[in-house]
């Protein structure tokens, strides 16, 4: 009776070691805060997998999971799965897709692991604001994308192709390089586009006017003040003398 407990014990010990050995292997979003993406636009979600150096990924699946269904993801017309299927794409955003997904790993030994997360529609157009220093600052509500956005601007209706103007991530631009009236700033990324204008205040191209008009007079009246010391100069040049006749008579008068 002893021999054979001792058959049944080493057997489960056998069983069982696989799993209490590569059990080590876990998956995880690299945010755990819900991902926001606009109608339209393309959703991407990557999954990041910790394992030990022994483990070995057998399957790894995604699932949509709206209300009571529960969708299996594969390759199809919107849906793809990249990277050894730890990143999946989803383009052209419907409402069907704002849902939380889960990913799951599989081991070659049947141990499972999985990890949600939410991904929500937004619902408000974004709100974006030009500041003086020409700083493009979007305000997303401090919601969470998979993305980073991509800023463009435009000068008076002219695309800024000027590098040098283009400052960090292109969120901000240096006037002194690219000088106008109306700035436009162009962001985009998977929240939707967003355009925001901003405009030379009318006080401030007044004043400029005003300062020019000024110089622009006070350079008229030096020209015309050395115009006339000059013609008068010019004019005493070219007073004709006595002649001797008339100097005769002014010295001898009768």
């Amino acid at each position: 009776m002893g021999s054979w407990m001792r058959v049944w014990i080493v057997c489960i010990t056998f069983t069982l070691m696989p799993v209490c050995l590569h059990g080590a292997i876990s998956v995880r979003f690299k945010t755990e805060r819900p991902i926001y993406v606009a109608l339209g636009q393309t959703l991407i979600l990557e999954a990041i997998f910790e394992k030990d150096q022994n483990d070995k990924i057998d399957m790894v699946t995604w699932d949509r999971e709206r209300g009571g269904d529960n969708v299996r993801l594969s390759h199809g017309n919107r849906v793809s799965l990249e990277k050894g299927n730890a990143l999946l794409r989803v383009t052209d955003v419907a409402e069907v897709d704002f849902a939380n997904y889960k990913v799951t790993v599989t081991d070659s030994n049947g141990y499972q692991k999985h990890d949600l997360i939410e991904v929500r529609k937004i619902v408000e157009p974004l709100k974006a604001t030009v500041t003086r220093v020409l700083e493009c600052i979007v305000d997303n509500r401090g919601m969470t994308q998979w993305d980073s956005p991509q800023y463009s601007w435009l000068v008076d209706g002219v695309t800024v192709t000027n590098q040098t103007a283009l400052l960090a991530d292109g969120s901000r631009l240096d006037i002194s390089e690219v000088k106008g009236v109306n700035y436009t700033c162009i962001i985009k990324s998977s929240l939707g586009t967003v355009t925001t204008h901003f405009e030379i205040p009318k006080e401030s191209q007044a004043c400029c006017a005003g300062l020019i008009a000024t110089g622009v007079v006070t350079a008229i009246v030096l020209v015309a003040g050395f115009s006339l010391v000059f013609l008068k100069r010019r004019m005493k040049s070219k007073k004709p003398e006595k002649s001797k006749e008339e100097m005769t008579l002014n010295t001898n008068p009768t």
